[in-house]
């Protein structure tokens, strides 16, 4: 199991700007994305796993943003670090749990689990 906790506020995917200068990403997403990169790279420096695994996230902050937003905004920054890509074949499993805290005790806490190579049958 790989654990590792980002102390930071719970933020949202960012939807793209476009402008007539072009498609850009907020700069406040930017800014966090590169913190948390930062944070992940300090606790983690294997290669990226090849899959499958199990995603656990548990978040901590004030529950104002949207539950997928926010597994996006991790899976896209982990993406490549963590994981050799999010596609389902390499993350099939994701779980996500959210709890109420103050902004300054806000964190996530990241669990990733191998998996057996074969799926378990639904029925």
């Amino acid at each position: 199991m790989i654990s590792l906790t980002i102390h930071m506020v719970l933020f949202s995917k960012a939807r793209p700007r476009v402008t007539s200068r072009g498609t850009f990403m907020p700069k406040d997403y930017q800014d966090k994305r590169k913190e948390m990169l930062r944070q992940i790279k300090e606790q983690y420096q294997g290669e990226p796993l090849e899959g499958p695994i199990r995603l656990e996230l548990d978040v901590y902050g004030e529950g104002r943003a949207d539950a997928d937003n926010i597994i996006g905004a991790f899976m896209d920054t982990a993406n490549k670090v963590l994981w050799v890509d999010d596609r389902v074949s390499i993350i099939p499993e994701i779980q996500v749990r959210w709890k109420k805290a103050a902004r300054g005790a806000s964190r996530w806490e990241v669990r990733i689990y191998p998996l057996n190579c074969e799926q378990e049958p639904l029925f």
